[in-house]
């Protein structure tokens, strides 16, 4: 087994790891990189991006997206 396939693997074994590692390496060149402030820009830029897209595949509003991010699940 070649250091590829190793990485493969492991990856595939451990998503929630793997997604984790990528978005602090990601976070930590833009800190480095843009600064505190426009680092947050493109966080919320992100979220905004992330819900207008999930609001498309699931064929929902976007105003019941974000008031689905604040509301209480009261069942």
């Amino acid at each position: 087994m070649n250091f590829f396939d190793y990485i493969a693997e492991w990856v595939r074994e451990n998503p929630g790891k793997t997604i984790g590692a990528a978005a602090g390496f990601v976070i930590g060149i833009l800190l480095f990189t843009l600064g505190w402030w426009k680092t947050l820009v493109v966080a919320v830029l992100v979220l905004i991006g992330f819900i207008i897209g999930k609001s498309r595949d699931e064929n929902v509003s976007i105003i019941d997206q974000i008031t689905g991010l604040f509301r209480r699940n009261r069942d």
